[in-house]
């Protein structure tokens, strides 16, 4: 497995830290990019023409903000400004993970915990879309052989690092070949959603 790439982008530097460190320890050859590298420079950083084997990549989260009275346009960027990074990596990624094989694609986010906390419309709108994101990339790349899931966490009550490597790790090995479109949310449960 030691020329298996692995490209990780995360804005939180002890859960980055942890997904490197077990990926790294899974055998891949990771690199690792802050939230405001170029996509396609850094895809090309990590493989050059080769192949990807797994991206793993978090999704922002606005601030949270009253929606009646919000500015539609502050609003609408707010949430674009979570999004778009994510969609630009995954779209740069997609060739070098299809040339692998056995892709694996595996975003970070809070899934539809953050629906249940007030004031939070663009950060559930950013969430939702990455939901829809997920499921909708898995059925268009699942041809090529690219898994894609997310890992969902609650932003009121964070799991540690090494629980959402552990599962970044679990995603991104063989043993979830045939784990795709789906989230796998970490944490002690709570309401069931789609």
């Amino acid at each position: 497995m030691a020329d298996r790439t692995a490209l990780v982008r995360c804005d939180d530097a002890a859960v980055a830290d942890a997904v490197v460190a077990r990926l790294t320890a899974d055998g891949l050859r990771v690199t690792a990019v802050g939230p405001a590298a170029d996509p396609d420079g850094a895809v090309a950083g990590a493989v050059g023409d080769g192949a990807l084997h797994a991206l793993v990549c978090a999704v922002g989260r606005p601030s949270p903000g009253p929606f009646p009275g919000s500015d539609p346009a502050r609003w609408y960027a707010d949430v674009m400004a979570c999004l778009t990074p994510a969609f630009r990596l995954a779209r740069a990624a997609a060739p070098a993970l299809r040339r692998s094989g056995a892709g694996r694609l595996v975003f970070l986010g809070s899934g539809w915990t953050t629906a249940d906390r007030p004031q939070t419309t663009a950060d559930a709108a950013v969430q939702g879309a990455l939901v829809a994101l997920t499921k909708t990339l898995a059925r268009d790349l699942g041809p090529d052989a690219v898994t894609v899931n997310e890992v969902v966490t609650d932003p009121g009550a964070p799991p540690s690092p090494a629980v959402v490597a552990a599962a970044v790790s679990y995603l991104c090995g063989d043993a979830a070949g045939s784990v795709v479109g789906q989230l796998l949310t970490l944490g002690r449960g709570g309401p069931l959603r789609p």
